[in-house]
């Protein structure tokens, strides 16, 4: 005697982020019930016709659901009881048949692996090339140019290498610091301590911040100003 499942509409759920739901289905529920190619085409179908469609129940005969997996119907009550026994479906016995519901990783008791945080090696950055790291350098330097102190911004700094290319210098955050236009402009090839006497003596700098920012290119060099990330 054939079976029909009997599914009864329910109230629809709260709006789903289906796309954070669709990853942990993937990720987290199938690899952890170790799902066949039926059971995994069973639990799509019925997400597909309760959950996705805002229904916590729906009716669906024996026979649509192996049309839909091109199975027998055999097949199907197979599937269907052996996802029942996983707990992953909610499956009942109705006057009519089956109340069958589709249950999603979060009412599920399997917990979510949160991705780790890749390790960052400072030491093997590029902080030159596409800016990719000049926020974090422009907070180092306190939104100042390394060289006059003037206040500089994501839209006005540039980004100095304190050793220059020609010389050998880096992309390293030991050699790459954030400075206003004019300063990148008139450094140019100079040594960067040449540079800061240049502005003391043009009394762009007080003999305070001076001898200040001799101590930061010191700092710099031995990897004691490392940007957070």
């Amino acid at each position: 005697m054939r079976t029909n499942l009997i599914i009864v509409s329910g109230q629809g759920n709260k709006p789903l982020d289906w796309q954070k739901t669709i990853r942990e289905i993937e990720d987290v529920l199938i690899p952890h019930y170790q799902f066949d190619i039926y059971e995994r085409g069973m639990y799509y179908f019925l997400l597909a016709e309760t959950r996705i469609r805002g229904l916590e129940y729906a009716t669906i005969p024996l026979s649509r659901i192996s049309k839909a997996l091109s199975c027998s119907d055999w097949q199907s009550r197979k599937t269907i009881r052996q996802l029942a026994d996983k707990r992953c479906i909610e499956l009942e016995q109705t006057r009519k048949g089956h109340s069958v519901k589709a249950l999603i990783p979060s009412e599920l008791n399997i917990s979510v692996p949160q991705k780790q945080k890749e390790e960052i090696n400072i030491e093997e950055l590029d902080f030159f090339q596409g800016r990719e790291y000049v926020n974090e350098i422009i907070k180092r330097e306190n939104n100042s140019c390394f060289y006059c102190l003037s206040e500089v911004s994501l839209e006005t700094c540039e980004l100095d290498h304190v050793v220059s290319q020609l010389n050998g210098g880096d992309n390293s955050y030991r050699n790459i610091v954030a400075t206003c236009h004019k300063c990148n402009t008139r450094k140019q090839a100079i040594g960067s301590h040449d540079y800061l006497r240049g502005l003391y003596r043009k009394g762009m700098l007080s003999e305070t911040e001076f001898e200040g920012r001799v101590s930061a290119l010191e700092a710099l060099s031995k990897g004691e100003l490392k940007p957070e990330l």
